[in-house]
């Protein structure tokens, strides 16, 4: 859920179904203007999530006993380390917070999707976009590398002179 939604693991452990709408857009968070943001799943994880309300009830990863959030977050990341246990071993050890990362990556891998729109998504700043995913921003690369074309363009390109080595003497 977190890939497509690009929520923290506090707000996938708590999810309540009546945050998606009938056209499949959830509700992300209200921001500092207190407007809200939504974004949009896929049919098939709108009927997932669905059926898992069915399921389970309204909070589609189970009723808490507890309001703590951190007993509720520490909950599922040990649930998500016992299953990552069974698929490993790793070069980097999974974290929840990486299923965010593969939704920011994806938005701004695709064309005409600006730091901005991404930075609303996660709810975050467009610099703190910037800092943790500035791999991922293309007009940043291509930017950067127009930058680099132009100041050496100009300069006078070197010719390589061959320094021939000596032959090994035969012995």
């Amino acid at each position: 859920m977190s890939v497509y939604t690009g929520l923290r693991i506090s707000d996938v452990s708590t999810f309540h179904v009546d945050r998606m709408r009938p056209d499949g857009t959830i509700q992300l968070r209200t921001t500092k203007a207190h407007t809200h943001v939504y974004t949009w799943v896929p049919e098939w994880l709108q009927e997932r999530i669905r059926a898992r309300a069915l399921e389970t009830g309204p909070y589609i990863f189970g009723e808490h006993s507890t309001t703590d959030m951190n007993v509720i977050t520490d909950l599922w990341r040990r649930k998500l380390n016992k299953l990552w246990n069974l698929c490993g071993p790793w070069k980097d050890k999974p974290t929840p917070h990486r299923f965010r990362h593969t939704f920011a990556r994806i938005l701004l891998e695709r064309p005409g999707v600006t730091v901005r729109d991404v930075a609303e998504l996660l709810g975050n700043t467009e610099q703190i976009v910037r800092k943790h995913y500035a791999a991922w921003i293309p007009e940043r690369q291509e930017r950067l590398t127009a930058i680099l074309r132009a100041a050496f363009d100009t300069k006078p390109k070197p010719k390589p002179n061959v320094i021939a080595m000596p032959k090994p003497a035969k012995g």
